[in-house]
């Protein structure tokens, strides 16, 4: 399963507008009155409440499953029998059911012999359906059960939904994580793999898939109703939670290219040509896959079916479903959009082998599948393209993950009912990528391969995984690892250098973005790498200190930034790194190493970094011509202007000016697209263009291509930086420029339409983001643009964030068809992120208790972490901001505390003009 604006810019690459926070107080007044919004998206798909496993007595070996739906009252009826096999006597079976109507229940033995039963019950909080015998069953018995149920069909996205479509309704199953058990009774936990017989019942018109070809159709008659029954091939043994089936009315496509049929399904009202780039690339990765495992993963076909108004994609064994938002590629579409739709695929295939042939068998091992999963798709990206994936992990997946980890509610890789966030994904695979720095790239492959051969069509956890990587390296992999795994956080290494005796010491100690004292007593076994001009030295640090003797001319700890782990040099160390990076001696992973390093010690204020110090180190890389090095440039300057949103504008207008002098060399020597660019090139560009602070020419040059494309020359437009053109105008200008934005999303379609309406949340005045806020809730932009891409833009200025948290709180979302409190969710997350001042934060704490008590949890504790780092870096290190400003020649003005001062006044009148 891949959840990819949690970890990527699916919709938008970094040049397009990220959310921008705010912090003003009146957002959580007494008047407010709103359901929490506190629940982020990841750990609320995973189910809050307590879920009892099931016992090992019996586990399933074959599942018949016949379900028939019913479109028109939205619910269906089913009927499964499961064979059983005990494994220890028991008087008692137990399966999951949630949300579903038992009709009927018999249970017989291997000759078809009733057996007995002496009652039947469920447990709705448990989500558990227990059938209780007369007589225990015997070891290695085979028994049946057969039920026959009814359930409804579902409109949030899980289990067995529905769809509208353009007047018409498709079906879809979403069982990931322990939604099975809401379509039919089950043994609903990863480690029951089982093969399925799966038999629908359904209108004749309508198309039937499943995770198997077609067996058989046939016409029946269901209560005096012509309909047909369609029988798919038995399934391969899998979890329950990867099986799947769809119902519609849909084209599709195919490809031949693989040694199996690659097909792309869409609904008939979708161009479904615009699923044939995801398609060749899924077929050229099935190759590249099976080629680097060395394993058939066992598909006898493999479908992709376009799901409008998903939010994610779900990789189900032969079936993988993809929301149309990112699969959809058209003749408009931008480079970034084509490499999230890549990026997607190649992940949700990746699942074929990890995950759906070997599966962990719990939950609380579900990183490993995802991790795995990244690492396969990084290591396809390689061969796809002429790109450099790992160096695009390092300055995005990685980042994210680091910076969330240095969260004091960050958690463990493993851990129950893990969440679907940066930990789960980029620390995963950042330690993959760590291990196989530590035993080898080839022998980590290896190890992989022999880790998937030895348990194809069966469970696999990482306790297995370091085993075999500890026989292949002849060292305790499982020991080191368990530290890393089982702990949140990660390490900052703290070096002192001694001129004297030529050394260096280096401890360990847990980072905090907060600068906290940490509680943690964890040590984390560092393999340190040190670059000298001898070569590499390896070191192992520990508990201990650590003194290494060493040239101090030049040495680089972590080179390559294998290491999951922040580095604080000395500040004179940090100034000669600075100036290596300008000479082009240190390499590109080094040089995002070095940026992200920087800022997030000194957003942080460890060791007494300050952000002069960082606003110095990037002035060194005004001639840096690397894409992904830009990223995390561009990257920390959005980051600092985001915190100043609710200063004083003479400060935010000085530090767009540095922005502007920073960018402006690199965005002029770069110039226009060229037919020869390739796709790094062309995000190169535009992520300059998109974010030249305000530059004239740019400016200039937006201004001219919008006119064009509002008078029809929609080719004037590159779709690279559509989105950047129109968030440029709507910043600068006003109504009538969004009314002419407005006009054109009416007849415009694809990524063109997509773009216009991610691109409205960027005008400021009230009308139109009343206008904005009624377009991105309407049930068809929700479907095809989703809700919080379409609101993003939004939370870039204070009266959008005002806006947003008043649709939020007055409820006014509820009123909309398929929009539920688990989509909503991220838009509260964008508001809560906003807030910079503590007295604030408490008023919103107070505010949730009050509303609901339950709700404080670590969500809302990772939202109000964040407002006290934003504040207390404001209150370190505002005036060394500007004073380095004013040194530097970008800030002009007189004492800075008096215009805070008017600023709070003027922030206080804005809100209340907005309402």
């Amino acid at each position: 399963m891949d959840y990819p604006f949690l970890y990527r810019n699916v919709a938008r690459p970094l040049h397009s507008t990220c959310h921008m926070k705010d912090t003003s107080c009146p957002i959580f007044g007494p008047d407010s009155s709103s359901l929490s919004i506190v629940s982020h998206l990841h750990s609320s798909y995973f189910c809050s409440m307590e879920i009892q496993n099931l016992s090992r007595r019996a586990k399933p070996t074959h599942y018949d499953l016949r379900i028939e739906p019913y479109i028109g009252r939205e619910t269906f009826d089913g009927s499964i029998t499961i064979e059983v096999e005990v494994t220890e006597p028991t008087t008692v079976i137990t399966l999951n059911a949630q949300k579903l109507a038992i009709r009927s229940t018999a249970l017989y033995d291997g000759q078809g012999d009733p057996i007995k039963i002496s009652d039947t019950g469920g447990d709705s909080t448990l989500q558990i359906f227990s059938i209780f015998l007369q007589q225990p069953l015997p070891t290695k018995s085979r028994i049946f059960i057969h039920q026959t149920f009814s359930g409804f069909l579902d409109k949030t996205g899980t289990g067995l939904q529905i769809t509208e479509v353009c007047g018409s309704a498709m079906l879809s199953t979403f069982f990931e994580p322990m939604h099975a058990r809401t379509v039919f009774p089950c043994f609903d936990e990863p480690c029951f793999k089982a093969t399925f017989n799966v038999t629908l019942v359904v209108p004749g018109h309508l198309t039937c898939l499943g995770n198997m070809p077609i067996k058989s159709e046939s016409e029946t008659l269901v209560t005096s109703r012509e309909k047909k029954k369609v029988e798919f091939h038995r399934t391969a043994p899998i979890s329950t939670y990867l099986l799947a089936f769809a119902v519609g009315e849909f084209n599709m496509i195919e490809l031949h290219d693989f040694r199996v049929p690659v097909r792309a399904f869409a609904p008939r009202n979708y161009d479904i040509e615009h699923c044939r780039y995801a398609l060749g690339i899924a077929a050229r990765v099935l190759a590249i896959y099976e080629q680097l495992f060395r394993l058939d993963c066992g598909l006898e076909k493999l479908d992709i079916l376009a799901v409008p108004g998903s939010v994610g994609a779900m990789e189900n064994w032969g079936l993988v479903t993809i929301s149309t938002a990112v699969l959809f590629i058209g003749p408009d579409s931008s480079v970034a959009e084509k490499t999230s739709c890549a990026q997607l695929m190649t992940h949700e295939i990746a699942h074929q082998w990890f995950g759906n042939l070997v599966t962990m068998s719990s939950w609380e091992n579900f990183w490993l599948k995802e991790a795995l999963a990244d690492w396969a798709e990084t290591m396809a990206q390689e061969r796809l393209s002429d790109s450099q994936p790992w160096q695009d992990f390092i300055s995005e997946q990685m980042q994210k993950a680091m910076t969330f980890d240095s969260s004091r509610f960050s958690h463990a890789l493993v851990t129950p009912n893990a969440p679907l966030d940066a930990i789960t994904y980029g620390k995963g695979v950042s330690m993959m990528r760590m291990l196989a720095g530590f035993v080898g790239k080839d022998e980590f492959l290896q190890g992989i391969r022999r880790f998937l051969l030895q348990n194809a069509y069966g469970n696999g956890d990482p306790e297995d995984l370091w085993e075999i990587l500890g026989q292949i390296n002849e060292s305790d992999i499982r020991a080191g690892m368990k530290a890393w795994t089982e702990n949140s956080g990660h390490p900052v290494i703290n070096v002192e250098e001694n001129e004297a005796d030529s050394t260096i010491t280096l401890t360990q100690s847990q980072f905090l973005a907060s600068n906290a004292e940490s509680e943690s007593t964890t040590t984390y076994p560092i393999f340190l790498e040190i670059l000298t001009s001898q070569g590499v030295t390896r070191e192992r640090l520990d508990a201990e200190p650590k003194v290494i003797k060493i040239s101090l001319n030049m040495y680089r700890i972590n080179p390559g930034q294998m290491g999951f782990y922040r580095v604080a040099y000395p500040i004179i160390r940090l100034q000669n790194l600075g100036k290596d990076a300008c000479k082009g001696t240190l390499s590109v992973e080094d040089r995002i190493g070095l940026i992200t390093n920087t800022a997030s010690l000194a957003f942080a204020g460890h060791r007494s970094l300050r952000t002069s110090d960082l606003l110095s180190m990037l002035q060194n890389f005004k001639d840096e011509t690397n894409f992904f090095v830009w990223k995390v440039i561009i990257r920390t300057l959005r980051e600092i202007s985001k915190r100043l949103l609710f200063e004083d504008q003479c400060i935010r207008n000085a530090f767009v000016d540095f922005h502007k002098h920073l960018v402006r060399g690199c965005l002029y020597w770069k110039g226009k697209f060229n037919e020869d660019d390739d796709m790094d090139e062309i995000r190169f560009k535009a992520l300059l263009f998109g974010n030249s602070g305000g530059d004239e020419k740019v400016v200039a040059a937006a201004d001219v291509m919008f006119e064009k494309f509002i008078a029809g020359d929609e080719k004037i437009l590159n779709p690279n930086i559509r989105a950047e053109v129109f968030e440029i105008i709507l910043k600068r200008g006003g109504k009538k420029e969004y009314n002419k934005l407005f006009r054109k999303l009416k007849t415009s379609t694809g990524s063109t339409r997509r773009d216009i309406m991610r691109s409205l949340g960027n005008a400021q005045n009230k009308a139109c983001i009343k206008k904005t806020l009624k377009l991105a809730t309407t049930p068809e932009m929700i479907a095809d643009v989703g809700l919080r891409p379409s609101l993003e833009a939004l939370a870039t200025h204070r009266k959008g964030i005002y806006a947003l948290w008043r649709f939020i709180s007055s409820g006014a979302w509820n009123k909309t068809p398929g929009l539920t409190f688990l989509k909503i969710a991220p838009l509260g997350e964008m508001v809560l992120d906003c807030l910079t001042k503590l007295e604030y934060s408490e008023g919103a704490r107070k505010y949730l208790e009050r509303v609901d008590a339950g709700t404080i949890g670590t969500d809302a504790e990772l939202c109000f972490e964040g407002i006290e780092v934003r504040a207390a870096w404001l209150e370190r290190d505002r005036e060394n901001l500007i004073g380095w400003l004013r040194s530097n020649g970008y800030y002009k003005h007189g004492p800075t505390r008096i215009s805070r001062s008017v600023s709070g006044v003027r922030d206080a009148l804005e809100f209340l003009g907005c309402m």
